[in-house]
């Protein structure tokens, strides 16, 4: 890809999308337990729920783009999201708006998420690195501004205006879905320019992803072939096999893929609970309601600060491996929501706050680049697929465990102790994953 155009026209779609979706979760932290009424309780319930939804139905995203390519899932997604909002501004009745929020809007944001993340992935190989920071600055600059737009919407319009707006926000996605890849191209893992530690034997690699698994699934003797044509039942045979790899399961054998998918696991347990919940904990610690409020911007300055950093470094040519990268963001961000909670000034809170934003951003760019390649770009709608599902489930555990340390405890304390204690697990799987990947390239 060449061209400033070219570069913008492959990472809007990201970028808007992680802007639009952040919605959710930020609106989650902003209308805090300690400041929920009965009209607005609800719905950020439900938006949380969205948020949970986006990760947890990777396989059926995975499925669908096997069937239907990416830029028509991308467009349905839109549509969804789009369609998900703008019905739950007409429902007559709390389940019915839940149902449209999550099934619909929900499902929607996660088409759009994981088709532009692989779509792009198939655009930049060498600056992979870079676009993916660029457009995931967006996630930081929604965490800002759709919190207190939201609640400015909530105030002036009521909900039900206020869903509709979004509506009309997220309709745009559906422009940007227009721009993307049918198909993400195949090619073979470019590791070495990202990742000190890489997998150069092929024979190795295909035994490591069981790819003569893979491969006996579809192709079978001329004997065979012939039986099976006596049998009118083939074409459910054939759509069996075509479903089973589509899915892929030889990914769940592979050691690093597991590996990472623990890290991201853990840390999306700590971070589902922690991006949630850190309004109210800066209120039990004393926290204007105003004050409290500015600890998401903190928390987003951070991240746009973590996001930049390797890519910068990269552009000046200091390129450690992203491994190191995963060290310092894991240690930094577990070490600051720890510290966190003996903090009491505004002042500290807020500086607090952003050093675990700058964590999370450097954190979360070491995965998405260690997830990119592991593989090529073909399979990595496999990769994205499956890890999501055990994402969602991590960041619904995660702002589950909160809720029921509160109820035991009176106090969101204990939890962040619980939650800079997983992310420090980080640090134990990325280094396993590095000694793996060092013992096979042996």
């Amino acid at each position: 890809m060449n061209g400033a155009g070219s570069w913008w026209r492959s990472c809007s779609p990201v970028g808007l999308s992680s802007w639009v979706t952040s919605k959710r979760l930020v609106s989650s932290s902003f209308l805090s337990p300690t400041t929920w009424t009965a009209s607005c309780g609800w719905w950020a319930g439900s938006q949380s729920g969205s948020t949970r939804a986006r990760t947890a139905v990777g396989l059926l995203w995975e499925l669908c783009v096997a069937y239907g390519g990416s830029r028509p899932v991308t467009v349905s997604g839109a549509l969804l999201l789009t369609l998900g909002f703008i019905l739950t501004s007409l429902s007559p009745n709390v389940p019915l708006m839940i149902i449209f929020i999550v099934a619909f809007a929900g499902f929607g944001a996660a088409l759009v998420w994981f088709s532009c993340f692989s779509v792009m992935a198939s655009y930049f190989k060498e600056k992979y690195q870079l676009a993916v920071g660029i457009s995931m600055m967006a996630t930081p600059i929604g965490l800002m501004v759709y919190g207190p737009m939201t609640q400015l919407l909530l105030d002036t319009y009521g909900w039900r205006a206020t869903m509709l707006l979004l509506g009309g926000v997220s309709f745009h996605l559906v422009a940007c879905a227009l721009l993307v890849r049918r198909n993400p191209s195949s090619s073979s893992p470019d590791t070495e320019q990202y990742q000190e530690i890489s997998v150069t034997d092929d024979e190795e690699s295909k035994e490591e992803w069981g790819e003569g698994r893979y491969e006996s699934i579809t192709e079978t003797s001329d004997d065979e072939g012939r039986a099976n044509s006596d049998f009118h039942n083939s074409g459910v045979k054939e759509c069996c096999q075509r479903f089973t790899a589509a899915l892929d399961f030889a990914v769940l054998v592979n050691v690093r893929f597991l590996l990472q998918t623990a890290a991201h696991f853990t840390f999306s347990f700590s971070y589902s609970g922690y991006v949630v919940f850190m309004v109210s904990q800066g209120q039990i610690s004393g926290l204007s309601v105003h004050q409290a409020s500015f600890l998401p911007i903190a928390l987003g300055i951070g991240n746009i600060i973590g996001r930049a950093l390797p890519p910068l470094l990269q552009v000046i040519g200091v390129v450690p491996s992203m491994t190191c990268w995963a060290f310092f963001g894991s240690s930094l961000t577990g070490a600051s929501m720890i510290a966190n909670v003996s903090i009491s000034p505004f002042i500290g809170q807020f500086a607090m706050t952003g050093l675990t934003g700058i964590g999370i951003g450097v954190l979360y760019q070491a995965i998405d680049v260690l997830l990119r390649f592991l593989s090529t770009d073909d399979r990595l709608v496999n990769l994205m697929g499956w890890q999501g599902v055990f994402v969602g489930v991590a960041g619904v555990l995660g702002g589950l465990t909160s809720g029921w340390i509160y109820e035991w405890t009176g106090s969101f304390s204990p939890s962040f102790y619980v939650y800079g204690g997983v992310t420090f697990l980080c640090i134990l799987l990325f280094l396993a994953d590095a000694v793996y990947a060092k013992r096979r390239s042996h």
